[in-house]
């Protein structure tokens, strides 16, 4: 384990390429104070990321395409002495050395540059081996050297000697102390340290690549302390090493070591102070104010404030909120006591910084974060820079002002919804045009129409008007009709009908559709078919077959529906049932046969009963059908009756009662009980009761035992027995119906028939 640790922090400490030399958020809360708005741009990595080591490591692959951005402190420094080159050529020819073209490149100077990065590029060749990061054999790598090490130091001597300019004899000094450091030679590299370098070399970006190699050594001569001390100095002050040093760091307080005994005047306390404050989760704000006391300027108190500001974001603006019962923004008691802490520490150096105007933003989101509007927009007038940052806020807080949403805040809505054209559909995982701010608004917006009780806007604003889909409220379809058919609509109402529309649906007839199941599942085909009458363009989906006037015997939501093995519904009675038919016809189907069931013919009536009371098992949440007339799938038994929400409520419920934030997520909440059970069982009964076939009667009371069961699983009735079977243990109610099978038709071909096919009436009957 020792030697993997030893392979690792000196992997880190390497850098990738031959020679010394964005903006992503979590996405399970609203960013609405950008975190680059530090003034201390390579500090950057430090920010807060919940899903990287390091803030924005995704910010260098730009959509899909690797683009590479430099080292910017080696470039810097190459820009120093080649001055009438363009950046793009220097790090061409630093980091593309071989492709690179010299030929007008003829100066002194520039030839010696070329000699570098030559010799540079012959050391990294020859430490390719550490570089192999798909391999697990570490004692391997770590027992290699650089295979030419003799050859490239008395290459990098003669060079030196010749070598004038003093940032090219930094850069083989560099190049020096990595082949003592990688040759294994680590004392001899910190002796060419101490003699060549410490306290007689500029601290340029090039001094700290070699304090960065230095320590690695110090680390291998196993003086952790040194190192750690060492690693702070890089992570402090150089800008290229940052991410590596601090790793190193890490690897150094394993070993109990922090190097707290070398850290002596202010600088170095702030040193330590940064980076103890990086390692910690707790007492953000009292190291802030130590940070304060140490250096009131210092731009590392902009990253410390803006981490614990991050945290504070991630607990206050909860995406997806939806019909829970959170509220934005949403603390604690404790978070009260930190946000007031921070805003503390903003006010006073917005008064005693110079970086005023960062602190003066702050300061005024964070009492917007503290329900503080009238002061948060007062703060924000007197920010002169931060254009985009303040344009951002001033929006925000204009909205979650409002305790009304009025015609002229919808004109105000309508502009907003102009300036953001992406996002027509609301996508929350929308990281690319980092808009949270926008889908803040609209969580606001909709949580303000639903308040004061705007059903359709509520919902529409997060929603499409085909979400209404197997929601079964009719109270919101009602709201929708309603404001679909409201008169001199404003700009942003229009807004809202015309983006919600996926399927480019027509609004109203997909709206007179849902009616029209809403009824059927209410067991009125009579309103259902007055609103499919209505609905001039729009189909369900799936075409509905007429064995959903069947039964099953074998419980199969898998199979085809040839389970469905009764054919009653084939008599020349019932000829008037297409074989596919629309949910219109279904309407139809239906009124028909509750008119034959008032048939002065006897066996008609029974027969139009028993077509019935299969249609309404067969739609019901336990029937094989179920879902079919909504289109959707009749999987899964947890999906009917039970819930991926624990403890949900249907959607229905939710709407009455005006339950939850806004209806962001309502869609999740489908409603699938209908009590259709009850309704299909008083057909069945209906059919014994006109019914002299015991074969018939039979069967009705096995269908009655489903609904009894099905009555079980909704509404949790108690009395009931346990039965086992091969695989598993069944609780279940006492079946009237099963005692009434078992006492009364025992001499029934169908009594046979049903003790050989269901086990829980052969066990029930075994009692």
């Amino acid at each position: 384990m020792k030697s993997i640790i030893k392979y690792i922090i000196i992997l880190f400490t390497t850098s990738i390429f031959a020679c010394g030399g964005g903006e992503w958020e979590g996405m399970d809360f609203y960013n609405l104070f950008m975190q680059t708005n530090i003034s201390a741009e390579e500090f950057y990595p430090f920010l807060k990321d919940e899903y990287n080591t390091f803030y924005g490591e995704d910010y260098y692959y730009n959509e899909g395409k690797k683009e590479i951005f430099y080292p910017k402190g080696n470039v810097n420094l190459w820009q120093e002495i080649l001055t009438n080159w363009s950046r793009k050529d220097i790090e061409n020819a630093v980091y593309k050395f071989a492709s690179f073209q010299w030929k007008s490149k003829n100066s002194s100077l520039e030839k010696r540059a070329k000699a570098y990065l030559k010799f540079a590029n012959d050391c990294s060749k020859s430490f390719d081996y550490r570089n192999n990061s798909h391999t697990w054999d570490y004692e391997k790598i770590l027992k290699q050297e650089p295979t030419n090490f003799e050859e490239l130091l008395t290459t990098a001597s003669e060079l030196l000697s010749k070598e004038t300019n003093e940032q090219l004899k930094m850069r083989y000094y560099y190049q020096i102390i990595r082949l003592f450091h990688y040759g294994k030679k680590w004392d001899e590299a910190v002796r060419f340290y101490e003699d060549k370098i410490e306290g007689k070399l500029p601290k340029n970006e090039m001094y700290y690549y070699i304090l960065d190699q230095v320590a690695g050594c110090y680390y291998s001569l196993k003086q952790h302390n040194k190192a750690a001390y060492l690693f702070t100095k890089v992570l402090n002050n150089g800008i290229d090493r940052k991410k590596s040093a601090f790793l190193s760091y890490n690897f150094c307080t394993y070993h109990n070591a922090e190097g707290k005994q070398f850290f002596k005047g202010i600088e170095d306390q702030k040193d330590l102070l940064l980076i103890k404050s990086l390692r910690s989760f707790a007492n953000e704000t009292q190291n802030i104010n130590k940070f304060i006391q140490l250096d009131v300027d210092d731009k590392r108190i902009e990253l410390l404030f803006m981490r614990a500001l991050s945290d504070i974001e991630r607990d206050v603006w909860v995406k997806f909120i939806g019909v829970d019962s959170k509220k934005l923004p949403n603390y604690s008691g404790t978070y009260k006591k930190k946000i007031n802490a921070m805003l503390q520490i903003a006010m006073k150096q917005s008064k005693h910084a110079k970086n005023k105007d960062f602190w003066q933003i702050a300061s005024s989101y964070i009492s917007f974060i503290n329900r503080d509007i009238p002061t948060a927009k007062s703060k924000l007038k007197e920010v002169k820079t931060f254009a985009h940052q303040k344009r951002v806020l001033s929006k925000v807080y204009e909205v979650f002002s409002w305790k009304i949403i009025t015609p002229e805040n919808e004109k105000y809505l309508a502009k907003i919804y102009k300036e953001v054209p992406k996002i027509k559909k609301q996508n929350y995982w929308d990281t690319e045009t980092m808009n949270d701010w926008f889908h803040l608004i609209n969580d606001k917006i909709a949580n303000t129409y639903y308040k004061n009780g705007e059903l359709a806007k509520t919902f529409l604003i997060h929603n499409s008007v085909e979400v209404t889909n197997n929601l079964g409220s009719i109270e919101l379809l009602n709201a929708l009709t309603d404001f679909y058919y409201k008169a001199n609509k404003n700009e942003f109402e229009k807004m809202l009908v015309n983006k919600t529309t996926n399927y480019k649906t027509n609004f109203i007839d997909y709206l007179n559709h849902q009616k029209g199941i809403y009824y059927l599942q209410h067991k009125n085909p009579t309103l259902a078919l007055d609103y499919f009458n209505k609905n001039k363009s729009y189909k369900g989906k799936l075409s509905i077959t007429k064995t959903i006037f069947s039964n099953n015997i074998k419980e199969c939501f898998e199979c085809e529906d040839v389970v469905m093995t009764d054919e009653v519904y084939k008599a020349s009675l019932f000829s008037f049932i297409k074989s596919d038919f629309t949910r219109k016809e279904l309407a139809t189907y239906l009124l028909k046969l509750e008119k034959l069931t008032q048939d002065e013919t006897q066996w008609k009536a029974k027969l139009a009963h028993y077509l019935l009371g299969n249609y309404y098992y067969n739609i019901s949440n336990t029937g094989y059908y179920r879902g079919l007339l909504t289109s959707n799938t009749n999987c899964c038994n947890s999906t009917y009756t039970g819930t991926s929400y624990v403890d949900a409520k249907p959607a229905s419920d939710i709407i009455k009662n005006n339950k939850g934030y806004n209806l962001y997520d309502i869609g999740y909440y489908d409603t699938y009980y209908f009590d259709l059970s009850t309704k299909s069982r008083s057909h069945y009964e209906k059919t014994i009761e006109l019914s002299s076939d015991k074969e018939l009667n039979a069967r009705c009371l096995f269908l009655i035992a489903k609904c009894e069961l099905n009555q079980f699983y909704n509404n949790g009735e108690e009395g009931g027995f346990e039965i086992k079977t091969k695989y598993y243990n069944y609780y279940l109610p006492y079946y009237e119906s099963f005692k009434i099978l078992k006492n009364d038709y025992s001499d029934t071909d169908f009594h046979k028939m049903i003790l050989k096919e269901c086990s829980y009436f052969r066990i029930y009957s075994n009692r």
